[in-house]
């Protein structure tokens, strides 16, 4: 029969390990994120995966290697032309011809 007033034991540890500050988490450089391994989660269209199975074969390279130099690419060059400009670029290789876009990007030519 339980008695009046008694407080159930929930932990069979003491107060002082409940309260215990957790350890720090180790904290990594982060100086370098091309040194860094990271997961990476494409999600792309067949079309795509097409082109990226295209130019891996074509270059011998791996397809990281060619996402990677994708990426900077577009970084860079959105940051050189603006973003009205940019768009315009973009609408260019959107018609997947590569002669118009040959023609398009001759007024780029310094």
């Amino acid at each position: 029969m339980p008695r009046e007033g008694k407080i159930p034991k929930l932990f069979s540890g003491s107060v002082d390990d409940l309260t215990k500050p957790s350890k720090p988490k180790k904290q990594k450089d982060n100086a370098d994120l091309k040194s860094q391994k990271k997961q990476k989660t494409l999600y792309i269209s067949l079309d795509i995966n097409r082109k990226l199975i295209e130019l891996y074969g074509e270059e011998g390279r791996r397809q990281s290697i060619i996402v990677e130099d994708a990426v900077n690419l577009y970084y860079y060059l959105r940051l050189a032309l603006g973003e009205k400009k940019f768009e315009e670029l973009m609408s260019a290789v959107r018609r997947e011809d590569p002669d118009f876009l040959r023609g398009y990007l001759e007024k780029f030519r310094l």
